[in-house]
């Protein structure tokens, strides 16, 4: 009877970022149109990736310390992450890409704007995890 050799798990080498550069040493930004259904129509909006000090100060702007009871408290407010990168990242949309223009928008749109934005800016890869 042969013996069973245990599984060895795959380790999935990470996903190697693409960056083009331009002939002034500029990096070229990078961009994805994004399809919406506006009055029957289909439209696109286009978003393009964040720099990092861009999506950092974002990040730092919308998360609040304070000090209670000789403990730091972190208080992030992820709607208001969500507002401020969608109001940079999209560079062209038929509607107000503004604070205000985003904030009147339906949830639905904004989540899955904001989706598309995740998917195509941050990825993350999930392990299996058993």
């Amino acid at each position: 009877m042969e013996e069973e050799k245990p599984k060895i798990p795959e380790v999935k080498k990470p996903k190697i970022p693409e960056l083009e550069i331009d002939a002034k040493n500029r990096i070229v930004e990078q961009t994805k149109k994004v399809p919406l259904i506006v009055n029957k129509k289909e439209v696109f909006v286009t978003i393009r990736k964040l720099t990092t000090g861009v999506r950092n100060r974002i990040r730092s702007e919308c998360t609040k310390i304070s000090i209670l009871g000789g403990q730091q408290q972190v208080k992030v407010d992820e709607s208001e992450i969500q507002e401020k990168i969608l109001t940079h990242a999209i560079i062209e949309a038929p509607f107000d890409s503004s604070i205000e223009g985003i904030k009147k928008l339906p949830c639905e749109v904004t989540d899955y704007i904001f989706g598309e934005y995740t998917a195509f800016a941050e990825p993350i890869e999930k392990k299996n995890i058993k």
